[in-house]
């Protein structure tokens, strides 16, 4: 398996970021990663990652890290890097949509 820098998708992942007004976060517990949290309005979390590239392909993850979804499977993508801002696009999809029932159980004015 042939490792990738991240350097050589990093212009995908920051343009997908700024596309939905996510921090991307480029470190963890000292090493090199790539991830993004978004939260719904009725306050559940999520993360979409970025494995290293490897082989010309690359992993990309997302899962729930707060609320209902929390202990859910994360849904998971391997696909060659010239479809990585397809697969990232698609992920934000995912999560938008595990979003979206909890939303409908929000009370007017966003109170409980």
């Amino acid at each position: 398996m042939k490792q990738m820098s991240y350097s050589s998708v990093d212009p995908i992942v920051r343009a997908w970021a700024q596309r939905h007004s996510l921090t991307l976060f480029t470190s963890f517990a000292d090493r090199e990663a790539r991830f993004a949290h978004t939260s719904s309005k009725a306050g559940a979390c999520f993360q979409i990652w970025i494995d290293d590239p490897a082989d010309a392909k690359i992993s990309l993850h997302a899962a729930g890290v707060e609320g209902r979804r929390m202990d859910d499977p994360p849904a998971d993508w391997l696909v060659p890097i010239s479809g990585l801002d397809t697969a990232l696009e698609d992920a934000w999809a995912t999560v938008m949509s595990w979003m979206a029932p909890s939303e409908r159980f929000l009370p007017l004015g966003g109170k409980t």
